[in-house]
């Protein structure tokens, strides 16, 4: 009797090959999860949620650090780059393909610090303008020779035209995006990008008493400089109330003698912004943002 139970018990040499494939399947399909990453969030993804979750608590901004990520990208047409230690390398062979892999980045950017509908900077009692650097970029040595025949820049006035008529894999152009519509006709010098230099992805945000806010109420073509910058209005767009240029002489309503740093919106929150832009690192133009802090860490 006790014999039958101990056989019936017992497992067959068929049972343990079918085990043994069974726990080496689940072993292999749990490394390909880790290896492929599945199911974890990507650096832009933690950032835009810390972002979100910072606008909406209740609690203090300083206790919800921001978790976002200074990314460093090199654009390059031999694969190669010069300027930078281990960036992420996208590879170009065009006009277009250059402006195309800055428009995405300056696209993603504005998605993971809200679109401009999150005030992820609370209320301050002084004006306060915050920066959030998204991507240092680089232009690689090969992009000046092969793509822009040893120009050495290209026209930020073509790369808006650029963004005006490219379209986002939504069917969005990526001005309207950026909710920039008409900045591609704004009437001043855009200034140049220079491809020996590296450049900011970066963009803005004001706080509830910052001097951008100035810009919507300064009538006509009249311009209000302050700390280095003239704040110019503009009503090309349904939601920008004006521009940041270094400050030079206002003549007809536009700016000459000075290089264009951004513009600026309204966003749905309530507050200014200046949307992704491209600024070079360390250059005037970044100083007089007169950034109170960088809200990515480098």
């Amino acid at each position: 009797m006790f014999k039958r139970i101990n056989k019936k018990g017992e497992l067959t040499t068929q049972q343990i090959v079918i085990l043994i494939i069974l726990i080496v399947s689940f072993a292999l399909i749990l490394f390909f999860i880790f290896r492929l990453n599945l199911g974890r969030e990507t650096d832009e993804e933690i950032c835009h949620n810390s972002v979100v979750a910072r606008g909406s608590s209740i609690i203090p901004t300083e206790a919800l650090p921001l978790k976002c990520q200074r990314q460093y990208v090199c654009l390059s047409a031999d694969g190669s780059c010069e300027q930078m230690t281990k960036p992420t390398i996208i590879e170009v062979k065009t006009e277009e393909e250059v402006y195309k892999a800055l428009a995405e980045d300056m696209s993603n950017c504005w998605w993971m610090f809200g679109e401009g509908k999150v005030n992820y900077v609370g209320s301050d009692f002084v004006p306060e303008n915050y920066c959030s650097i998204c991507s240092q970029i680089a232009f690689d040595d090969s992009v000046n020779e092969e793509i822009f025949e040893n120009s050495g820049n290209f026209d930020k006035k073509e790369f808006y035209s650029y963004l005006a008529e490219a379209e986002r894999s939504d069917g969005e152009t990526y001005l309207s995006y950026l909710n920039l519509n008409g900045f591609q006709n704004y009437p001043s010098e855009f200034g140049a990008v220079d491809l020996t230099k590296q450049h900011y992805s970066l963009m803005g945000i004001s706080s509830d008493v910052s001097t951008w806010g100035w810009i919507g109420v300064v009538g006509g073509t009249a311009g209000v400089v302050t700390a280095g910058i003239v704040l110019l209005p503009w009503t090309g767009g349904l939601s920008m109330v004006g521009a940041l240029t270094i400050a030079g002489s206002i003549v007809g309503g536009g700016v000459t003698g000075g290089v264009l740093v951004a513009p600026v919106i309204r966003g749905e929150s309530g507050l200014e912004y200046i949307p992704p832009s491209l600024i070079e690192v360390n250059s005037k133009e970044f100083d007089d943002l007169n950034c109170e802090s960088i809200n990515t860490a480098s």
